[in-house]
């Protein structure tokens, strides 16, 4: 008996039986026949992706692999008339890093205990896109993926010693390396990219693709940063005020929120010690991911629900802390000034 097929052309659905279980399907020479056979009658199989022959082993079920199907064929769908190839790409990379997430409590260096399930489905492609949450690894096949879909060759390759991924893309007669899982905040706030090979600031590409309509968030913030006053007793809530005008944080996760702050920090405040800390609410076994940004005895958090940053108080969270109502991710230092009162966790 054979539980797993591969299916590599569309003669190769001839060898389903009665005892198949689980369908590969390659990721980097697309057949849509093939896709749109399983979207019909798949609903009984459980699905990973196969790369260079090589299948994968990670199987996720019928829905999770139907709404990553939808998703990216949305994505295609929504590609604008009349765009040269790295126009498209470029378009495809900014919906996907717009459209994706990154969940903190994947991270293995800010969790004592991981979810292996969770982090299971999140590296298969349509686990990813079905939760609109990757990991380094899916992003790279989710990209590959859709440039097969639009008759693009691209690969995945290593860049450094550690095996970080990215994407290698073939196009005009060259080719461009580009990381979308490092972009990925940048896109959320309208910020140019980082690691889109030479065409991260390129303004006419991205207004013709509708990602910006005159400049990037960066233009913004510097002209109303500008006017900061630095005597401000409350210095942090006037910059968290001034930003959040500018920037449309209702959109954008906690995780994309701390790298976003962490650079603007960085770029306009260096000599100032504003800290932004991972916090989570309990619930039950799942851990709810929200940030404080603190600074000279203030403290406060972005409420999503009243679409404002809100001040708390140090006592109140200590006590919150200890009553384990809300708990600091691992490796997160939490201290009040003067006191030198630090927890770990």
């Amino acid at each position: 008996m054979n539980s797993i097929v591969s299916i590599n052309k569309e003669e190769d659905i001839t060898k389903i039986t009665k005892e198949t279980k689980y369908i590969n399907i390659p990721i980097d020479k697309v057949e849509s026949n093939i896709n749109n056979y399983f979207l019909v009658n798949g609903v009984d199989y459980s699905y990973s992706e196969s790369i260079n022959g090589k299948d994968g082993f990670i199987y996720i079920d019928y829905n999770m692999f139907k709404n990553g199907e939808l998703l990216i064929d949305s994505i295609v769908k929504s590609i604008p008339n009349n765009l040269s190839d790295i126009e498209k790409i470029r378009y495809i990379y900014i919906t996907l890093g717009k459209v994706l997430n990154i969940d903190i409590n994947t991270i293995s260096s800010k969790n004592e205990i991981l979810s292996l399930n969770k982090i299971t489905n999140l590296n298969n492609i349509w686990g990813a896109l079905s939760k609109k949450s990757i990991t380094k690894l899916s992003v790279v096949k989710i990209l590959l993926y859709v440039c097969s879909k639009i008759g693009i060759k691209s690969e995945i390759v290593s860049t450094n010693i550690k095996g970080n991924m990215a994407n290698k893309i073939y196009v005009d007669n060259t080719f461009i390396i580009v990381n979308l899982f490092e972009d990925i905040a940048n896109i959320k706030a309208g910020f140019s990219t980082e690691h889109f090979d030479k065409y991260n600031n390129d303004i006419e590409l991205d207004k013709k693709i509708n990602y910006i309509s005159d400049n990037y968030t960066e233009y913004y913030l510097d002209k109303e940063l500008k006017n900061v006053n630095y005597n401000d007793n409350d210095l942090l809530l006037q910059v968290l005020t001034i930003t959040e005008k500018v920037i449309n944080i209702d959109n954008i996760k906690p995780y994309e929120l701390l790298l976003i702050y962490g650079k603007i920090f960085n770029r306009h405040f260096p000599n100032q010690e504003f800290k932004i800390n991972n916090f989570y609410l309990r619930e039950n076994l799942d851990k709810e991911h929200f940030l404080i940004f603190s600074y000279n005895d203030f403290y406060y958090s972005y409420n999503y629900n009243k679409r404002k940053f809100i001040k708390l108080g140090y006592d109140y969270l200590i006590e919150n802390i200890r009553n384990k109502k809300i708990g600091l991710y691992q490796n997160e230092e939490f201290n009040k000034p003067r006191e030198r009162m630090v927890l770990w966790l």
